[in-house]
């Protein structure tokens, strides 16, 4: 059976009251070559019984895996591992697109040659407003140039290069992060830091709903010991990815450097374990230690 050119992976948990909105968006797409893989991270609500309806229905190829609960770290990748289309993309199980968002994204990314990873898009909110900033006109490069050289702000989406990404997953080990918050720069920092480039386009393609409670559910996520382990390897990845580049972004430096012996402390970790896995600005980490130190206290 030939394999469709587009893979979009959505993760979900208790969400059957929104992924109506998903499938929905996704038959009626005016680009069809694709398939759905629904990773259910241990729902107790009714999701299993709604997708068996969309199965049901016959419109999109849709795959759907049941998994115990653990996290959307994990799961996300776990998902991106049984994908077998040149390209893929990751889709929320509360978010929905514009009628053309995969033949959009198809037009672009079928078109970088080997040097790119992915290609960027912004998201619009339900009333057609921008999420964010705009991107700089005609701009490839880095995500660290996005967010730090031009200042790009909002929740983007991205389609990527599955043979490119897959090379890179290959070699991370995402085990330890299994039932545990993790931020998603631990992985792109790695692509990103070594020199593989994304287009960025200034169409809007992915529109984005806020659902305040799962806002909240998010930030308290955030603030458990449990996340502690998660936080502390999101600060330690930017640092050791993109090491002397962050010279140029000196503000971004000393801010993931504090972040990321903050969150060493409270995982237990001293300055000399702290040190050891850091590849670069071990110097700059004994200046500032006593700092973060004196921050944890006060926080605690």
């Amino acid at each position: 059976m030939r394999e469709a050119k587009i893979t979009i992976v959505t993760p979900t948990f208790n969400r059957a009251h929104t992924l109506t909105r998903v499938y929905d968006s996704l038959k009626n797409q005016t680009f069809k070559d694709f398939k759905w893989i629904i990773m259910d991270d241990g729902s107790t609500d009714s999701t299993k019984e709604l997708v068996q309806t969309f199965i049901e229905e016959k419109i999109i190829d849709i795959e759907y895996y049941w998994n115990n609960n653990a996290k959307k770290f994990y799961t996300v990748f776990e998902g991106i591992k049984k994908v077998k289309s040149p390209y893929f993309t990751i889709l929320d199980s509360d978010d929905a697109y514009i009628i053309e968002a995969l033949e959009k994204m198809y037009n672009v990314i079928s078109q970088l040659d080997e040097s790119y990873i992915s290609a960027t898009f912004n998201s619009q909110f339900p009333n057609g407003e921008l999420v964010g900033t705009l991107f700089p006109n005609n701009f490839s490069g880095s995500i660290l140039e996005m967010r730090y050289k031009y200042k790009v702000r909002g929740d983007k989406h991205t389609i990527f290069c599955t043979s490119k990404y897959l090379d890179y997953l290959k070699k991370f080990d995402y085990e330890m992060f299994k039932g545990k918050y993790a931020p998603q720069k631990i992985f792109f920092n790695q692509y990103d830091g070594n020199g593989e480039k994304s287009k960025f386009v200034n169409d809007k393609i992915r529109i984005y709903y806020q659902d305040e409670n799962d806002l909240a559910s998010m930030s308290n996520d955030r603030v458990k010991p449990s996340s502690y382990l998660g936080l502390m390897e999101g600060h330690k990845s930017f640092l050791n990815s993109y090491r002397n580049q962050l010279w140029k972004y000196p503000k971004a430096l000393i801010r993931n450097l504090i972040g990321y012996q903050v969150y060493s402390i409270l995982n237990k970790r001293n300055l000399c374990v702290i040190n050891k896995e850091l590849k670069s600005f071990k110097l700059l980490s004994i200046i500032i230690y006593p700092l973060s130190l004196t921050y944890t206290k006060i926080k605690a």
